[in-house]
């Protein structure tokens, strides 16, 4: 039998060839644009550099950051300064097993903590040598912060973001279990 004999059978082949080919291989498509743009919030452009250049570089250097300025408030302001806590009791929701969603909640967090550990900081009765670890630690923070801002994972993720919009990709990303990137504000 041949397929201009039986149009219905040639027309539904045709439709199991297409749909198979564009929820198949799109759908591996996005699985591995997925993979590649998470690959960079980890790694960076360059993984085999000394300095490691990326968001995920950034976020724990903040974190570290963050971790000095609760403790100067601690040891200068009272160790049961309450924001200072809460910047510790944020810490570890900062990690890298919480994924990318909880990590930037965690980096908005500590970003207002920073301000007001800041405004605590300057408001006492301290020395400038008694502030200098905090204020250090301060800019430090900042200074991620930038890098984070201008960092190429983020238009990276808002691209990939986009590119799930619409049919057939997002059916596709849907069967193939693809979420999208968190793309730290853009």
């Amino acid at each position: 039998m041949r397929f201009n004999e039986n149009r219905p059978l040639a027309w539904a082949v045709l439709a199991v060839c297409v749909l198979g080919s564009v929820f198949g291989l799109g759908g591996n498509s996005l699985a591995r644009e997925h993979d590649r743009v998470e690959d960079y919030f980890y790694d960076g452009a360059e993984s085999s550099a000394t300095t490691r250049s990326s968001m995920d570089a950034y976020l724990d250097r903040a974190a570290e950051c963050a971790q000095v300025m609760a403790s100067e408030v601690q040891l200068h302001l009272g160790a049961d300064n309450a924001n200072a806590q809460k910047m510790l009791d944020t810490l570890p929701d900062f990690g890298d097993d919480d994924g990318l969603d909880a990590r930037y909640a965690a980096y908005q967090t500590l970003q207002g903590l920073s301000d007001q550990l800041y405004n605590e900081m300057y408001a006492a009765n301290l020395s400038d040598s008694e502030r200098v670890n905090f204020k250090h630690a301060y800019d430090d923070f900042w200074g991620c912060d930038k890098y984070v801002r201008i960092d190429p994972y983020r238009s990276m993720a808002s691209e990939f973001n986009d590119s799930l919009d619409g049919f057939p990709a997002s059916l596709a990303a849907g069967l193939w279990g693809v979420d999208e990137l968190n793309s730290f504000g853009t």
